[in-house]
């Protein structure tokens, strides 16, 4: 069975749609998909499934914790070959591990879908400061100058200047994620 990795956005922040990883993890093998395990308390399952349509794998786990948990959650559905452009594409790497202290200013940003020109330049526009921002199809990648506490660049910001759904991950998060999708 093919592997994939779910990333659920907007979990367990500020105290808000609580999930429990082990619960997840739970969950999803009662549904049925394989070899599932759970990355930090943000929301990373990665999983096998019969099923090879992305769109509906996340539909389905987005319907799947609705019902359990009784919010709605956006989800998606990645696979090897995807995190692995993901990565390689990374304009703040380029290609190599930035030092420690550079890994917690880089920031890999996940889009529904690749967007409008006019949209990123509405995102350009708004103020981020000195965080650099680069798009690469529907990935986004962001640089921060300083702390992601005193960033204005949030995923909230992301969204409501894209008019997309997005989560973000640190690098750090992105390419442990990877690790584990490649040994799975």
């Amino acid at each position: 069975m093919p592997a994939y990795l779910a990333l659920l956005r907007g979990i367990n922040v500020s105290g808000k749609k609580i999930i429990k990883m082990e619960d997840l993890r739970k969950l999803m093998e009662s549904a049925g998909y394989g070899n599932v395990k759970t990355y930090i308390q943000s929301g990373n399952v990665i999983f096998s499934s019969v099923e090879k349509s992305k769109e509906k794998l996340a539909e389905a786990i987005e319907k799947l914790i609705e019902g359990q948990y009784g919010f709605d959650v956006s989800v998606f559905v990645v696979d090897k070959n995807d995190l692995d452009k993901a990565v390689d594409n990374n304009p703040f790497t380029e290609g190599k591990v930035p030092e420690e202290a550079g890994t917690k200013k880089i920031y890999v940003t996940f889009l529904s879908e690749v967007p409008s020109e006019e949209s990123m330049e509405k995102l350009r526009q708004a103020p981020i400061g000195d965080d650099v921002i680069a798009l690469h199809e529907n990935i986004l990648y962001f640089r921060l100058a300083i702390g992601a506490a005193d960033s204005k660049l949030s995923n909230n910001l992301i969204e409501s200047k894209l008019k997309l759904k997005a989560t973000t991950r640190n690098w750090n998060t992105t390419l442990k994620l990877l690790e584990m999708l490649e040994n799975t």
